[in-house]
């Protein structure tokens, strides 16, 4: 049996340094030193050194050329990686050594002796689930790989990429000489066998996805002299909850919080004492639709979809029958069960706001007062972008068609009237009402429920639970309670909503030691709080920015302006917080028109972002 792990281990390390309440000072609850200088090797650094050799050649099609690309395959990045149980969400998995923390490393056989060429990171963490990398079901490496056989190689054998795609990040990269690696992390939903480690079989508990794509940052550079690429030149690429991962990463590099869960998993440059002699930090991060803050998400999300009233219109649409597709077929678009909630976690929002002490452009404070301003700024300015770019724009007064996305986002396709937004013949926005864009932007995917992520345990969002607006039952979709807890919980609820309204719905959403009706304790009085506020703090880029002298440089985010998977708030707060680190060289931040909750649309944007910031450095 292994000794306690990650959470039990380092949990009483890291809360010397967690600070934290209830989210609500999360800009000021922290201090990150810069790593110590006085550190001996890494105790596993000999047992990490890269194999040259260890990589079979594949050959693609790239922009129409026959191109062989090196594959090394599964590179285990730790010391100590996590035993998995032999099955996981992936499927039956054939890596149960290494499967959630190793890397699968492409690069062209043109560029493979060169060290100086960028390195693409590209973290595969969906919705904050852990992202598994190997065979499934018994693969056999001579045969093809498909997505049925095997999870964590965006490149394959017979693959045709194209450079200039604006959804080809892999063309666009490898046509760069970049080298491509995809990063398998642990996270929630990643499980151990039974009686392997003392402290249960849930290891991807948060931190954890943090940590692993540290680790395997300093795998890279542990390894810079003997492996292709240059691990000074990271650029981090992550979407949804990979993008929350690749702010995260950005937000904290070299920060010692992170130490003892380093030391607990083997990682690269981490002595006997729990010293680094090497960094985690990255040069930058292309990170699209983040869900992160975790601890507020709950208190954004009904703010945003509640301060004009959104769910409600959205319900009376619904009840009306106007909610259809182009045929009149209707559609299941409202998700209204707790008006109560709603104004509970709405008025939450605007303290939680204020104690941010972010600041507008003009200097003055970022409050609830102004925010929705902000973002209807942001909004206009896409709009007007996708306008003059010539590119396509239902105008006003016109019908369009919008289909279901996100999480639980509904199926169908909306066929909807634009009441909201006009442009002149130039492309620029002369009419917008935030009123009725907000009421289409929850109508052409399904709202999540109340609330919408630290929901588990809770009647009001259990499983067939009926709602009076005409959907019928509630979004029971997402929800990530599962991140958090100790590793013999399934889940914890980790905020003061969450733990005070779980009622134990269900029965079998009922978690000993979770919970007002499990534990008797409220979230003031709960013994866990100061462990779960630290791992929702170490999950957090905010408490960082600022405060971290291995920040990323150079940062680029990128939002849908139809994403309803989250607050249109959670995105802003951190640019804004971003831009007022000194430390941060640019900030790139804006809402893409006529999107949802997506990833690399913009490829040549993106890359062409990425040219300049990389041409600056040089």
């Amino acid at each position: 049996m292994f000794p306690r792990t990650l959470i039990s281990t380092c949990v009483l390390l890291a809360l010397a340094a967690c600070g934290g309440s209830d989210g609500s000072s999360t800009g000021t609850d922290t201090t990150t030193p810069t790593p110590p200088a006085a550190a001996g090797p890494g105790v596993f650094d000999s047992s990490l050194a890269f194999d040259k050799a260890g990589y079979t050649t594949i050959t693609v099609t790239l922009d129409g050329v026959s191109t062989p690309v090196r594959w090394y395959r599964e590179v285990c990045y730790v010391g100590k990686p996590m035993k998995l149980a032999p099955t996981q969400a992936a499927g039956a998995v054939d890596n149960q050594d290494c499967g959630y923390q190793n890397m699968n490393i492409f690069v062209r056989e043109a560029d493979a002796a060169k060290q100086d060429n960028p390195i693409f990171f590209n973290v595969n963490n969906s919705g904050w689930l852990a992202s598994y990398q190997g065979g499934k079901g018994g693969w056999d490496p001579a045969t093809p790989v498909t997505r049925t056989n095997y999870s964590g190689a965006d490149i394959v054998s017979g693959g045709a990429y194209v450079s200039t795609s604006d959804t080809d990040k892999i063309g666009a990269a490898l046509k760069r000489g970049f080298v491509y690696i995809n990063v398998a992390s642990r996270s929630r939903g990643a499980t151990a066998p039974a009686g392997v480690y003392e402290d249960g079989v849930y290891q991807g508990k948060a931190p954890a996805a943090i940590v692993d794509a540290k680790a395997a940052v300093r795998y890279l550079r542990l390894n810079d002299a003997a492996m292709p690429g240059d691990a000074g030149r990271i650029v981090v690429n992550g979407t949804s909850g990979g993008g929350a991962q690749s702010t995260q990463l950005g937000a904290t590099g070299n920060s010692a919080d992170y130490f003892p869960y380093l030391q607990a998993i083997g990682a690269a440059g981490i002595d006997k004492d729990g010293k680094s002699s090497i960094g985690d930090d990255v040069f930058a991060i292309v990170a699209y639709c983040p869900i992160q803050d975790m601890g507020s998400t709950d208190q954004a999300y009904e703010w945003m979809f509640n301060v004009l009233d959104t769910r409600a219109l959205v319900s009376a649409d619904q009840l009306a029958g106007k909610i259809v597709d182009a045929g009149g077929a209707p559609l299941i678009r409202a998700s209204n069960p707790d008006p109560a909630g709603s104004a509970v976690l709405m008025n939450a929002f605007e303290t939680y706001q204020a104690g941010l002490g972010l600041k507008n452009d003009d200097g003055s404070a970022l409050t609830t007062d102004n925010m929705l301003a902000a973002i209807q700024a942001e909004i206009r300015q896409a709009a007007t972008r996708q306008g003059k770019a010539g590119k396509p724009f239902v105008a006003h007064g016109a019908y369009g068609d919008a289909a279901g996305n996100g999480v639980g986002g509904g199926s169908g396709t909306l066929h909807y009237l634009n009441d909201f937004i006009g442009t002149d013949a130039g492309g620029t926005v002369t009419f917008f009402d935030m009123t009725k864009y907000m009421k289409f932007v929850a109508t052409q995917a399904r709202l999540k429920s109340v609330p919408a992520f630290d929901r588990s345990g809770q009647s009001a969002t259990a499983a067939g639970a009926v709602t009076t607006d005409g959907a019928g039952t509630v979004n029971n979709a997402g929800g990530e309670s599962n991140l958090f807890g100790n590793a013999a919980q399934v889940y914890s609820n980790f905020t003061e909503y969450g733990w005070n309204h779980n009622d134990g719905a269900n029965g079998t959403d009922r978690q000993d030691g979770v919970g007002l009706a499990s534990t008797g304790y409220s979230w003031a009085a709960n013994p866990q709080r100061a462990f779960l506020l630290n791992q929702y703090k170490m999950i957090n880029a905010l408490p960082y920015v600022g405060k971290t002298d291995g920040i990323t440089p150079h940062w680029r985010i990128r939002v849908g302006a139809r994403d309803r998977d989250t607050s249109f708030t959670v995105a802003y707060n951190l640019s804004r917080a971003l831009k007022d680190d000194p430390k941060v060289k640019d900030v790139d931040y804006a809402l893409q028109w006529d999107q949802g909750h997506a990833g690399n649309y913009d490829v040549q944007e993106a890359m062409a972002w990425v040219d300049q910031v990389l041409a600056g450095a040089d």
